[in-house]
């Protein structure tokens, strides 16, 4: 039997979702992605955390073309088994940006006198989709623009609804679609359930971080003696602008909190490379890291509807460990610093389940 689902899906930031031409439209291939990695992490605490185990259940259920049987090597391919449509397949409208990009100050970043200037927040947070031509513009010819609205139909077999559930409930509370989406650009709601510390879907991916730290990839959202790794900003914004200056801010914050020592390029990483890379002017010369090596950002940014139809700004922790070789760098310590420094009071952000 096959169970259906019927979703109003609306955008709360811009999103950079680029078709052959470059051009911003609604496609289901980034919709399949996003299902595909929330299912993992929903998925994940099942399967004890084995990827090959993972990979295989994945592969049954959202389809694949490499499987094989062990007993006989008889091959498993299958279509997927979870089924999606969007309402509408419109071109995004967003062409330019309809204001100057919000400036926010950097403490790393001069002028030719050597004193420090801020820099725009929306193209800090979205350099790649977004670029500088005497001011910040959008590269690609559109965007899907903030308040953008879609439908989202979904088909599975009855067995697997409530992963699939868990899943989208999930996508809800954290999911981004688009270039730089782990920024906080294509923010998206499905109009689910309220997210909660206690809540029983959250619960159940929450790992402790020095357990996260033991592989490294993505497969939880961090859990320490506080509680969830998840903050939101402790005041709301009127528009997206506002929110995504307050993440380029805050990411800031919390990236300067960990120095350099010395100019790069440098022999070996340092603890800031351990949160992400490449670093602007900060190369690391160490063998498997150089100009070729990436780490993906583990915090990350999303804007979610709050009172009054207003914005908060959402920040959660997907912890695990570095794939590059990061020498004596204790990570576990890295980012208890970088907790500390969300936890701070000062800095206008409030953990989830703690009372301001």
């Amino acid at each position: 039997m096959i169970q259906q689902k019927h979703l109003q899906l609306r955008l709360h930031s811009p999103a950079f979702l680029g078709d052959a031409h470059q051009s911003g439209v609604w496609r289901t291939p980034p919709i399949k992605a996003l299902l595909r990695e929330w299912w993992r992490v929903a998925a994940a605490p099942e399967s004890g955390y084995d990827h090959r185990s993972l990979r295989e259940t994945e592969g049954l259920l959202f389809g694949n073309a490499w499987l094989e049987s062990d007993a006989d090597k008889k091959s498993r391919f299958c279509k997927s088994k979870v089924r999606i449509a969007l309402g509408h397949w419109d071109e995004g409208k967003m062409r330019t940006l309809e204001s100057q990009d919000p400036q926010v100050p950097h403490s790393e970043v001069h002028d030719r006198e050597g004193r420090s200037r801020p820099v725009g927040s929306q193209l800090y947070l979205g350099y790649g989709p977004l670029t500088f031509q005497q001011g910040t513009k959008i590269k690609a010819n559109a965007a899907l623009q903030e308040g953008e609205t879609n439908t989202l139909d979904l088909a599975c077999p009855v067995e697997d609804a409530d992963a699939i559930t868990h899943t989208l409930q999930l996508i809800d509370w954290f999911g981004t679609l688009g270039g730089r989406s782990h920024n906080g650009w294509g923010s998206l709601s499905l109009g689910l359930e309220p997210l909660a510390a206690d809540h029983a879907h959250l619960v159940s991916v929450l790992r402790e971080l020095k357990g996260c730290l033991k592989l490294d990839w993505p497969h939880a959202i961090g859990n320490d003696n506080k509680g969830p790794l998840v903050w939101e900003s402790a005041n709301t914004f009127i528009d997206w602008q506002s929110a995504m200056k307050f993440l380029a801010s805050t990411k800031i914050g919390f990236r300067t909190s960990l120095k350099f020592e010395g100019g790069g390029p440098h022999r070996q990483p340092q603890e800031r490379h351990v949160l992400a890379y490449p670093v602007t002017n900060h190369t690391v010369q160490a063998t498997d890291w150089g100009g070729n090596a990436r780490l993906a950002n583990q915090v990350r940014f999303k804007l979610v509807l709050a009172e009054a139809n207003k914005l908060k700004a959402r920040i959660y922790h997907t912890p695990h460990k570095s794939p590059l070789p990061i020498g004596n760098i204790d990570e576990l310590a890295v980012w208890q610093r970088i907790h500390r420094w969300l936890d701070d009071p000062q800095n206008k952000l409030t953990r989830l389940g703690i009372k301001p």
